[in-house]
C-alpha cells in the first residue's frame, strides 16, 4: 500500500488478500484485530498479534494517556473466525471501568468478571446458540469446529475453552431474555414463565380479547385448547455434585420452578388406578423406575391449534409420566390463561386420566388450582384408535362441540426438532439442561409466532372450502332422508351436544351398535330350524350347504393346481392328487343325494338346452391371480402333465339350483330351492367381505408397522413374507365372493345385486391411512364399498341401511359444525394476532 519493496505479510480475510508491510498491516487491522495473517515467500500461518497489533480498551480503540507495561495484557479472543491471541491494553485512568466492562464496551464477553484473560465476540455467542437451535450442534462440536478453523493441522495446539464457551452462553442466553423482555432497566422481580414468548392467537384476558367477551353466546370462541403429553427422551442423568448447580432463571420459561413442584411430589398421593382401556405406554410406565436417573422425561402443555408451548407448564418425570405430573403442569397452564370460561384438554389417556381428576386437584389447593370453567376432555385423532372402540365417540376432537378442526397431536410435531439436543441435554447440570429446554421451546414458539398470519390465512381459505363442501354433501343426505328419521336424528344430536360433558353414553349414536352380518352358518341353522318346523325338503339345508362348501373347496384344489403346474415339485403333486381324489368322492356322494331333491323335475343329463364349454366347467378363480412362492429348492423336480380330454374334480360343475336360474326354477315347481340357496349365498359373500376386510385391517398393520420401518435385509424380506401370506388370504376371500356373486345373479334380480357389486383389484388395497397419521392426502382418501356392506346389519330387513344413514348423517353433521367452528376460530385468531399489544 506504501509502495515498499517488501511486504511481509499476507491477510487473508481482507478483500482481494493483500500483502502489507508491518505498518499498513498494523494501520489497516486496528479496527479487523481478528484477521488472519500468513508471512509472505512460504506463507505460514501467522497472527497479527506476531505484527506487533494491540487494541486499547477504554478509550474507544485509543491509546490511554497513562499507559503503562502493566496495563498490557493477553487474551484469548474466541471469534466465528477461530481462536484468536490479542494483546489488550486496559485504561488504567481514574474512575475507569472494571476490565470485564471495558471488554464488553469492545463487544467482549468476558470469560471472568474478576480477572478475565479469555473472551468471546458478541457474534459467536449468537452463532453458537442459532446453531444449536437450528441444528443442535452441541458445546464441544462447535469449539472443536473452531480449533480446526484456528490450526487445521494441529487442532490440539489451540486453547481448549470449551468450559468457558459453556459457561458465558449461558449467561448471555439468559441475557438476551432479559433484555428482549424488558427486565434490563429495573431490579423488578421475574415471575413464573416471563421469560417465555407464549402463543399469540390464543385467547388471553385483558391482552388480545374484547371487553365483553364474557357476554357471547357461544363460549367455544374464547376457549383455549390444550394438548398434553409426556417425552420420554428427555432423561437427565443425577449431578454428581447438585450443590455446584447455580440456576439463572429457574421457572422463568417454560420448566416450572424447581423448589415448589418438589414439595408438590412430596404432598401428593401416587394412586394407581387399574385402565378401563386398553393398556397405554403412559399408564404402564407411570411406576418405572430408574435409579441412575434424575429425569426420566419431560412432560408438557401445547396450545391445541397453533402448537405453541405454554410458558411454565413443563415438568420432570421422576419414574414414569404420573398423574401427579401432569396435574401440576395442567395446573399451570390453566393458570396461564386464568379467567376463561372453557377449556378442551386433549391427552393420550383422557378416558382414564380424566376420571378423578377433579378430586385430585381439590385434596392438593396449595399447589392445584382447579379452574372456575368448564372442561371438555379429548384424545388425539390418532391416538384414539389405539383404544377401545367406543372411545372414539366420546373423545374424538371430531364430536367435541366448539372443538374446531384441531387434531390433538400437534405436540408430537413438536417433540421431533427438541430431541435432536436430548442427547447432549442429557449429562447436563440440572440447571443449565432447563435453560437449554427453555431456549428451544421459546426458538420454536418464535417461529410459530413468525408464520402465524401465512398460516391462519392458509387454513382459512380450506376451512371455507371444506365448509362450503361439507354443507352441500350434509343437505343433499338431509333431502334423501325421510322426514321421520332425520327428526330423530336431529334429536339425538341436540340431546349429545346438551349433554355430552355429563353423561358420554350419548355419543354412542354415532357409532354402529350392530354386529356383524350373519354368515352362512347362521343361515344355515335358520334353514335347518325352519325345515324343522314345517318338515318339507327335510336335509335340503345341509345339501346345498355341503354344495356350497364343495365349491370352495374346488377353488381351494384349483388354485393348488396352478402352483403346482408352474412350480412341478413333487410334494406338491402328492398333495394335489391326495386332495383331488377326496374331492372326487365327495362329488360323487353329493351327486347320489341330488336326485332325492330334483325328482319330479328336469334331469341335467337329458337337458335338450346346449351350453358352452365355459358353462359346463366350474368357477376356478382365474381371474384372481396367486401370490408367486418360491420353491423349496430341497424337493425333487419332476414334469407331470395332465391328459388334456381328462375332467378334473376341481372342474365338475355342481348341480345347485344357481345352475338352472329363477325362472326355469318356477316351471319345474322347485322355486324354493332357489330362494334357499340364495340365502345361503348371501351368507357365503357376506363371510367372505368380512373375512376380507380383516385381511386387509391386517395387511395395512403390517406394511406400516414392519414394511415400511423395515432397516435390513433380513427384516424386510420377513415383513414382505408376512404381507404374502395375508396377500393369500385376500386373494382367497376375493374367490369365494366372486363364486358367490356368480351364483346369486342366476337367482335373483338387479336389485339385490346393487347391494353386492362386482370385485375389482383397487378394492383390495391396503387401507394404511386408517392406521398411518403420516401418510399424506390421508385425509382425502376414500375406502373401497366392501367396507359400508353389511357390516353387523341383518340381511333380512333394511334395519341396518336405516343404522348406517344414522351414523353417516351424525358424522357428517359433527365434520359440518367442526368446520364452521374451525371458520369462526381462525377469523378471531386473525383479529388477535393484529391486536395483540401483550405477551
Amino acid at each position: 500500500m506504501c509502495s515498499q519493496e517488501w511486504s511481509p505479510w499476507r491477510c487473508v480475510d481482507c478483500v482481494g488478500r493483500p500483502s502489507l508491510c508491518t505498518d499498513c498491516c498494523l494501520s489497516r487491522h486496528s479496527a479487523e484485530y481478528l484477521h488472519h495473517l500468513e508471512r509472505t515467500g512460504y506463507f505460514k500461518a501467522s497472527s497479527l498479534l506476531a505484527a506487533g497489533l494491540r487494541i486499547n480498551l477504554g478509550h474507544g480503540n485509543w491509546r490511554c494517556p497513562i499507559e503503562d507495561d502493566a496495563s498490557l495484557q493477553k487474551l484469548t479472543v474466541v471469534d466465528i473466525t477461530g481462536v484468536h491471541s490479542v494483546c489488550a491494553a486496559m485504561c488504567k485512568c481514574q474512575g475507569a471501568d472494571p476490565e470485564a466492562f471495558q471488554l464488553l464496551s469492545m463487544g467482549l464477553y468476558p470469560g471472568s468478571f474478576i480477572r478475565p484473560r479469555t473472551c468471546f465476540t458478541f457474534r459467536v455467542l449468537d452463532d453458537f446458540l442459532l446453531a444449536n437451535k437450528v441444528s443442535g450442534m452441541a458445546a464441544q462440536s462447535y469449539f472443536e469446529r473452531l480449533r480446526r478453523l484456528s490450526n487445521a493441522a494441529f487442532p490440539q495446539r489451540v486453547p481448549d475453552r470449551y468450559r468457558e464457551l459453556l459457561r458465558c452462553s449461558r449467561q448471555w442466553r439468559n441475557l438476551k431474555y432479559r433484555k428482549w423482555r424488558g427486565y434490563g432497566h429495573t431490579e423488578e422481580e421475574l415471575g413464573p414463565g416471563r421469560l417465555a414468548l407464549s402463543c399469540v392467537a390464543c385467547p388471553h384476558p385483558g391482552v388480545n380479547l374484547e371487553a365483553d367477551w364474557e357476554r357471547d353466546v357461544d363460549s367455544w370462541k374464547h376457549m383455549a385448547s390444550f394438548v398434553m403429553d409426556g417425552n420420554f427422551s428427555a432423561e437427565h442423568l443425577k449431578m454428581r455434585r447438585p450443590a455446584d448447580d447455580i440456576p439463572l432463571a429457574d421457572g422463568q420459561g417454560f420448566m416450572v420452578t424447581d423448589g415448589r413442584y418438589k414439595e408438590h411430589l412430596k404432598a401428593a398421593v401416587d394412586v394407581r388406578e387399574k385402565s378401563n382401556c386398553h393398556a397405554h405406554r403412559a399408564v404402564n410406565q407411570a411406576n418405572a423406575d430408574r435409579h441412575d436417573m434424575e429425569a426420566t422425561g419431560i412432560g408438557a402443555v401445547a396450545c391445541g391449534r397453533h402448537g405453541c408451548f405454554i410458558p411454565h407448564s413443563v415438568v420432570d418425570f421422576q419414574k414414569g409420566e404420573r398423574q401427579m405430573n401432569m396435574d401440576y403442569a395442567l395446573s399451570q397452564a390453566m393458570q396461564h390463561h386464568d379467567g376463561l370460561k372453557r377449556f378442551l384438554v386433549m391427552y393420550d389417556v383422557s378416558c382414564q386420566y380424566s376420571k378423578k381428576v377433579k378430586g385430585r386437584f381439590k385434596s392438593s389447593p396449595r399447589f392445584l388450582k382447579w379452574p372456575s370453567a368448564t372442561i371438555d376432555w379429548g384424545i388425539g385423532k390418532f391416538h384414539v384408535h389405539g383404544h377401545q372402540r367406543d372411545c372414539l365417540v366420546k373423545y374424538s376432537p371430531s364430536f367435541i362441540p366448539g372443538a374446531g378442526l384441531v387434531d390433538g397431536e400437534v405436540i408430537e410435531t413438536l417433540w421431533a426438532p427438541l430431541n435432536r439436543i436430548l442427547g447432549s441435554t442429557r449429562a447436563m447440570s440440572t440447571s443449565h439442561r432447563k435453560e437449554v429446554i427453555d431456549d428451544h421451546m421459546n426458538d420454536s414458539n418464535w417461529r410459530k409466532t413468525t408464520g402465524m398470519v401465512k398460516m391462519l390465512s392458509k387454513r382459512f381459505l380450506q376451512a371455507v372450502k371444506e365448509l362450503a363442501r361439507s354443507k352441500e354433501t350434509l343437505n343433499h343426505m338431509e333431502l334423501s332422508s325421510s322426514p321421520e328419521h332425520l327428526a330423530e336424528w336431529k334429536r339425538l344430536e341436540a340431546k349429545a351436544r346438551a349433554e355430552r360433558r355429563d353423561d358420554l353414553s350419548v355419543m354412542e349414536p354415532y357409532e354402529v351398535m350392530r354386529t356383524k352380518a350373519p354368515g352362512k352358518r347362521d343361515i344355515q341353522l335358520l334353514l335347518e330350524q325352519e325345515e324343522g318346523r314345517t318338515k318339507t325338503n327335510a336335509g335340503l339345508a345341509s345339501w346345498l350347504a355341503e354344495g356350497l362348501a364343495l365349491q370352495e373347496q374346488q377353488l381351494t384344489v384349483a388354485a393348488l393346481a396352478r402352483r403346482v403346474n408352474s412350480d412341478s415339485l413333487l410334494t406338491a403333486q402328492l398333495q394335489l392328487v391326495n386332495k383331488r381324489n377326496r374331492l372326487q368322492r365327495a362329488i360323487d356322494s353329493f351327486a347320489k343325494q341330488a336326485s332325492s331333491f330334483w325328482k319330479d323335475g328336469v334331469d341335467s343329463d337329458n337337458d335338450d338346452e346346449e351350453t358352452d364349454d365355459e358353462e359346463e366347467r366350474a368357477y376356478a378363480g382365474d381371474d384372481w391371480e396367486d401370490v408367486d412362492e418360491d420353491p423349496d429348492v430341497t424337493d425333487d423336480l419332476v414334469v407331470l402333465e395332465d391328459p388334456d380330454d381328462e375332467t378334473q374334480p376341481e372342474s365338475i360343475p355342481l348341480r345347485l339350483p344357481s345352475t338352472i336360474g329363477h325362472e326355469k326354477l318356477a316351471t319345474m315347481n322347485k322355486r324354493r330351492l332357489g330362494e334357499q340357496e340364495l340365502r345361503l349365498r348371501e351368507g357365503q359373500a357376506n363371510d367372505a367381505l368380512h373375512r376380507l376386510r380383516m385381511a386387509i385391517g391386517l395387511k395395512s398393520m403390517v406394511y406400516v408397522t414392519q414394511v415400511r420401518p423395515a432397516n435390513s435385509q433380513r427384516t424386510q424380506t420377513r415383513a414382505f413374507k408376512e404381507a404374502q401370506n395375508v396377500e393369500k388370504v385376500i386373494l382367497e376371500c376375493s374367490r369365494v365372493f366372486t363364486l358367490a356373486r356368480r351364483n346369486m345373479i342366476p337367482l335373483t334380480l338387479p336389485p339385490l345385486m346393487r347391494k353386492y357389486r362386482p370385485l375389482h383389484k383397487e378394492d383390495l388395497n391396503a387401507a394404511t391411512h386408517l392406521v398411518d397419521h403420516t401418510e399424506r392426502n390421508a385425509s382425502k382418501k376414500e375406502l373401497s364399498w366392501i367396507w359400508s356392506v353389511d357390516v353387523g346389519g341383518d340381511t333380512e330387513n333394511s334395519e341396518w341401511l336405516a343404522e348406517l344413514h344414522r351414523v353417516n348423517w351424525l358424522r357428517e353433521k359433527a365434520r359440518h359444525d367442526r368446520w364452521d367452528e374451525q371458520v369462526s376460530f381462525i377469523r378471531t385468531s386473525l383479529i388477535s394476532v393484529k391486536g395483540c399489544d401483550g405477551p
